[in-house]
């Protein structure tokens, strides 16, 4: 099991002092009905959904979350646009059997539905590609898919080569890397975390057995990489990954309690679990790459965390019990949305070598812009203590190069920020990490 060596407080190295800083922000809700999923379509429209028929809509950015009209009263298990007009979302109500699945053609203005026929089956994911193809999987195994919008489904054929009793579990989410290729994720609490995939725009699913413990939400980052998170209270958040399009796949747990519900990359390398059960956020700095370590961040308030989405660097939303819906904060990276493009020439290199002892090079650059500009240089340790500040005024264009002296410090992770401020008073920063190895 990774052992958690670093603190929260890590994350002070990305703010110019080390006065303590909050990484999400409550926004007022405009309910208080637990909310499971979230879709966000880019910075302007985004969803929520969950317990009771709650969907709440932003159109402005967020600026405002509006309660959405479902007709129903019961769990909404998943929500999912493929424009601000036209999405999808799957309600279950077990008192009465049956799945429902909702529908609007105006942005959840107005949602239509209907009761899916079979009520044997009972799906909590949709998935569509296009306004005609899309997907539906849950809770008794099976992968419908339909070619008309969701007139008519089709039952998938998944195969029992690999996994060959368990290859029906419970499926709770899916994703596509492209018009063919997709996978879905799931299993069985204390039996099985699995992984199907499909390399013929989902007749043909196979089977892949690839953790102890359930997995819960699945993303295809790119063509040959894919990720999905999971868990159960006893194993603790747990983190798979494919390199190479889901054949193969390697599973680690993060040591963190909880399960992982949800996954959002901030930055290739910057990745957020909301924990449920852990109620708070696990954090990897290294793509969750093996033997990066795993950080509990707190949300400003103590609830389950259940869904989170970056669509930018600088624009993140996160969603759990009791209503709450928090905003990245990015006063903590000092970018805000309109200053999120970093200038051309401003560049922070990777120190070298890397790991080092004592001695580190940490090469920068600094651009051609008008006026004054003031560059900060500063490294931190893993607690978020000033260790040094070789670089603080105005500072010239052009590369520049200082060495890092590491003989008064233990063995550890460390981190360099980069600030400049230009005349006419942006801000811009950049961040790395190193590591110095006695």
């Amino acid at each position: 099991m990774i052992m958690r060596f670093f603190p929260v407080l890590i994350f002070l190295l990305m703010i110019e002092n080390s006065s303590s800083q909050q990484y999400w922000l409550s926004v007022p809700s405009p309910t208080t009905k637990d909310f499971y999923r979230c879709h966000l379509l880019d910075t302007i429209y985004g969803w929520a959904a969950g317990d009771l028929g709650i969907i709440v809509n932003t159109s402005n950015g967020g600026q405002n979350w509006n309660i959405q009209n479902t007709g129903i009263d019961y769990m909404i298990d998943d929500i999912f646009f493929i424009n601000k007009r036209l999405g999808w979302a799957i309600a279950n109500d077990f008192l009465f059997s049956g799945t429902t699945i909702l529908r609007t053609f105006n942005g959840g203005i107005n949602w239509t539905n209907s009761r899916f026929p079979d009520t044997t089956k009972v799906f909590n994911t949709v998935y569509f590609l296009d306004s005609a193809t899309g997907f539906l999987t849950g809770y008794t195994g099976q992968i419908l898919k339909t070619t008309n919008g969701g007139s008519n489904w089709i039952e998938c054929h998944v195969d029992t080569a690999y996994c060959s009793i368990l290859y029906l579990f419970p499926k709770w989410d899916m994703t596509f890397m492209n018009a063919t290729t997709g996978f879905a994720c799931g299993g069985q609490i204390d039996i099985q975390g699995i992984v199907w995939r499909t390399t013929d725009a989902g007749l043909n699913w196979f089977t892949y057995c690839i953790a102890p413990e359930p997995l819960l939400e699945i993303k295809s980052i790119n063509q040959n990489k894919v990720v999905a998170t999971g868990g159960d209270p006893d194993y603790g958040v747990s983190f798979v990954k494919s390199y190479d399009a889901g054949l193969t796949w390697s599973y680690q747990e993060t040591g963190l309690f909880g399960m992982g519900r949800s996954l959002a990359f901030r930055t290739p390398s910057e990745l957020w679990i909301p924990g449920f059960f852990l109620q708070k956020f696990a954090l990897n700095l290294d793509s969750g790459n093996a033997g990066s370590s795993w950080l509990e961040i707190s949300p400003p308030v103590m609830v389950n965390l259940n869904a989170a989405q970056f669509v930018t660097p600088t624009y993140g939303w996160a969603f759990g019990g009791g209503g709450t819906i928090l905003k990245y904060n990015t006063a903590v990276i000092g970018v805000s949305a309109a200053e999120s493009e970093i200038p051309e020439g401003f560049v922070l290199k990777q120190n070298y070598p890397n790991p080092f002892n004592p001695l580190s090079v940490i090469q920068f650059s600094i651009p051609e812009l008008d006026g004054d500009k003031y560059v900060n240089l500063s490294f931190y340790d893993a607690l978020g203590r000033l260790i040094s500040e070789p670089v603080n005024g105005r500072l010239g264009a052009g590369e520049h190069s200082i060495q890092f002296n590491g003989s008064n410090e233990p063995s550890g992770v460390y981190f360099y920020v980069l600030t400049m401020k230009t005349a006419e008073n942006a801000v811009y920063k950049l961040s790395k990490k190193m590591v110095l190895l006695k």
